[in-house]
């Protein structure tokens, strides 16, 4: 199959999973909110929120680090480099997950005192989750710059969610007591657990012949510089995707948090699609840039943001017009976040149309960039929260992540226009050659 049909089939094959996940996802959601409440709810969102901070330190860079290298390794037939880079990465991130979350274990006891104890307590026991989740990033990005696109994401995305729905009304069939924030978390934990080990056996066979044959070859300073800008641009980014709720969750308790996480994942959804083909177009970008095709690059990029926009506009629509409907699935106890999810999709409509911004620079090696200006807005996303929570609640919290998230897109688009010479927006007219 050539790179259009490889594409075309990851990107149809990533989107159908991307919305059968999201479905899965939104159920746990449902069922989780109905079951704990908004104070439970917002407990559990706070822990996995944390954890999801702790795993960038952990993962240090090196999962986009993978994508990019091995997908240039497969095209140069470097099975020694892409064989020891396997090794080692993998090693240093078990190693550093297992330190953060021992350290972290050791600091929430011992600054326990004037804590939530329902927010400590699932905190603590998340924390069992950070090496799998760790180890679980790399191997999808390891299958990821393979172009093994489909088989990386099977694990994480279906047979998880799944497992732990199932898991979830096991224990509450015969729980009669129902289900507590702690057991909620431990059956994550268990169902992400049955993935990892799912997944690690698709990377084997999935690994090509030569890459086994060979003898590991390592530049390990290589590549942590290169890993480096990496590290800085996942920290900043997942920065600005949890500052909202760690710092409502810190200013406003559990139950604004419960509130806030429903309205954010409806408005999530309206990013399925830009999340389902920034997977498949990681390598791609990588690779066509390696070959120097700079006139396919701009093609793939531009009919991707048309299909990015054509799908997330009409999804935007809807929670504009119908959200106190959406959030009445989960109770009326969630109406209160009406106006957030307003404020949140309104910031996805921005993200839908300025395209995969970061992804091509970070693809193109000019992460550096990417981790300054997701930098830049990270910081003004945690100044807005901090401002805007204690005035306007989960509101202030959707404002200041929207603020962020659209002069994030921005100064981006713009780098990518000035150093590639490609305009990565739904602006671009037409398609080059």
């Amino acid at each position: 199959m050539n790179l259009r049909g490889t594409f075309a089939w990851n990107t149809a094959g990533t989107f159908l999973l991307k919305v059968a996940s999201a479905g899965l996802s939104f159920l746990i959601s449902l069922i989780l909110a109905r079951r704990l409440g908004a104070v439970g709810y917002g407990a559990y969102s706070y822990a996995i929120a944390l954890v999801g901070l702790l795993a960038i330190p952990a993962i240090m860079g090196l999962d986009r680090l993978l994508i990019r290298n091995i997908a240039s390794y497969q095209v140069q037939s470097a099975w020694g480099m892409m064989k020891g880079l396997l090794r080692w990465a993998n090693g240093m991130a078990l190693i550093l997950s297992l330190a953060i979350a021992a350290l972290s274990f050791l600091a929430g006891i011992t600054f326990a005192k004037g804590m939530d104890r329902q927010m400590l307590s699932a905190f603590l026991v998340a924390l069992i989750l950070l090496p799998i989740l760790t180890l679980t990033r790399l191997r999808q990005a390891s299958l990821q710059g393979l172009h093994k696109i489909i088989p990386g994401q099977l694990p994480e995305l279906l047979l998880q969610p799944a497992l732990f729905i199932i898991l979830l009304m096991a224990s509450y069939l015969s729980l009669r007591r129902g289900l507590s924030v702690e057991l909620v978390l431990l059956l994550h934990i268990t169902a992400a657990v049955c993935a990892f080990v799912v997944g690690a056996w698709l990377l084997y066979t999935n690994l090509p012949q030569d890459v086994r044959m060979a003898t590991p070859t390592y530049h390990k300073q290589t590549w942590i510089v290169s890993a480096t800008p990496l590290f800085l641009f996942a920290a900043m980014q997942t920065v600005n995707s949890q500052a909202d709720i760690i710092l409502l969750g810190a200013i406003k308790g559990a139950k604004a948090v419960g509130i806030y996480s429903a309205a954010n994942r409806l408005a999530a959804l309206i990013s399925v699609i830009l999340i389902a083909v920034n997977t498949p177009l990681a390598p791609t970008v990588a690779r066509l840039y390696a070959e120097g095709d700079m006139k396919r690059l701009q093609e793939v990029i531009t009919k991707t943001v048309r299909l990015i926009t054509l799908v997330s506009l009409p999804l935007a629509g809807s929670m504009l017009l119908f959200g106190d409907r959406f959030l009445l699935i989960f109770s009326s106890e969630f109406l209160r976040g009406r106006t957030a999810l307003s404020i949140l999709s309104i910031g996805q409509i921005f993200n839908a149309t300025m395209g995969s911004v970061g992804l091509i620079l970070t693809m193109t090696g000019y992460e550096r960039y990417a981790a300054m200006g997701v930098g830049i807005s990270a910081v003004l996303n945690i100044i807005l929260n901090a401002c805007f929570i204690p005035l306007w609640g989960m509101e202030g919290a959707a404002l200041a992540t929207s603020i962020s998230m659209i002069a994030l897109n921005i100064a981006l688009a713009l780098v990518v226009k000035r150093k590639l010479g490609i305009n990565s927006t739904i602006l671009q007219r037409g398609t080059t050659g």
